[in-house]
């Protein structure tokens, strides 16, 4: 492959998109579960919560993978 360095900086620019989309779909599953459950917001904090750790998570496990290739690397 030419440029093997470009597949490493788009994995590392999906995190920008992958952070916004965790919360929405923590939201989203927090509304669907509010009106099942009848609750005001209890469901849809727990589901924000929820989608910024998952974002996080995503984060840490892009970010270790690409700290890693490039200690292999040199």
């Amino acid at each position: 492959m030419i440029f093997p360095k470009f597949k490493d900086y788009g994995e590392l620019l999906s995190v920008g998109i992958l952070f916004p989309v965790c919360i929405a779909i923590g939201y989203g599953f927090g509304i669907l579960l509010d009106s099942w459950f009848e609750t005001k917001k209890l469901f849809r904090i727990i589901g924000i919560l929820f989608g910024i750790a998952s974002g996080f998570y995503n984060l840490f496990r892009i970010a270790g993978k690409f700290d890693e290739s490039h200690k292999n690397n040199g």
